[in-house]
């Protein structure tokens, strides 16, 4: 037998333990619905197999993946997404520049970097029902105000409040200010 210690036999190796655990299967299952054996597909995530092309196309219909995928190096789950194109909100202006931070949608869950220029103030959108905002002064001094009630905050300092209430951010300092704002929606949303 010939053992592949090459660089396609180690991605086959990998790939196909990571696969199977994302589908949560185990090598018997795997072999059953790949019409291959449990010894096989356990040689193959070891390394130490020298597959014939049947038996790693009929692996990669029973995962229902491609070839491809099988073959190809690992490829790790990460997107590097470049400041650029960060999509920047509708309310960026007049001293204020509103940036994600989740530049995908995640249930019930927003984050946003807040730059305010010297003097400048934004209003918050009242969130739905049952919302917490936890705000993060990064650098400079952020007033906020929520329900008529004012909160100084520095650098480091945490306010956290019902964000179903009207609030305010203002940079109350004479240098720029940034915040970090993490909004938890209600589950009912």
């Amino acid at each position: 037998m010939v053992i592949l210690k090459d660089k396609a036999g180690q991605n086959i190796a990998k790939n196909l333990v990571s696969l199977r655990e994302k589908r949560g299967i185990s090598q018997v299952s795997l072999a059953k619905i790949s019409g291959t054996t449990r010894a096989s597909i356990a040689l193959l995530e070891s390394g130490s197999s020298n597959p014939t092309l049947d038996v790693l196309l009929k692996i990669s219909q029973g995962l229902g993946v491609s070839f491809d995928e099988l073959i190809s190096s690992p490829r790790a789950e990460c997107r590097h997404i470049k400041a650029k194109d960060v999509p920047l909100d509708r309310k960026s202006r007049n001293g204020i520049l509103l940036r994600k931070l989740l530049p995908d949608k995640i249930p019930s869950t927003e984050m946003d970097e807040l730059h305010l220029e010297p003097g400048s103030t934004m209003t918050g959108s009242p969130h739905v029902e049952g919302t917490r905002e936890y705000f993060t002064c990064i650098s400079g001094q952020i007033s906020i105000g929520v329900l008529g009630e004012v909160h100084h905050l520095e650098k480091g300092d945490v306010l956290t409040f019902p964000g179903d209430k009207p609030h305010s951010y203002k940079n109350s300092g004479r240098t720029n200010a940034v915040g970090i704002s993490v909004v938890f929606f209600s589950v009912d949303q």
